[in-house]
């Protein structure tokens, strides 16, 4: 059972006379045709995962100040560097992902 408002009633008493049914009978059919998503990752495994990208991220940022503070850099600590960043920008991606995820989770 779930309750409705006047105004929320009164749309789906509407919305169901249109195919010429009942506002129970519409709710039933409505309910009966909805797809599910199922999440793609269980709560606390969306949870776990935003904490370690969280951790991981933190550690590159720890890693590129400390490369970053040498006053002489030859071409491969350059390199080094930019994959860093590189991979620091995939993995805020791949958090602001989960974090969507997350709150579509917890709707």
């Amino acid at each position: 059972q779930f309750r409705l408002s006047e105004e929320q009633y009164n749309k789906l008493k509407i919305s169901g006379e249109t195919y010429g049914l009942s506002p129970n009978l519409y709710a039933k059919k409505l309910a009966q045709k909805s797809h599910l998503k199922k999440p793609y990752l269980e709560h606390d495994q969306a949870k776990s995962l935003l904490l370690e990208l969280s951790k991981q991220g933190t550690n590159l940022n720890q890693i590129a100040k400390k490369l970053n503070q040498f006053d002489r850099m030859d071409n491969q600590d350059k390199e080094l560097i930019e994959a860093l960043r590189y991979t620091y920008g995939v993995l805020a991606q791949a958090q602001k992902g989960y974090q969507e995820l997350w709150q579509q989770l917890q709707k």
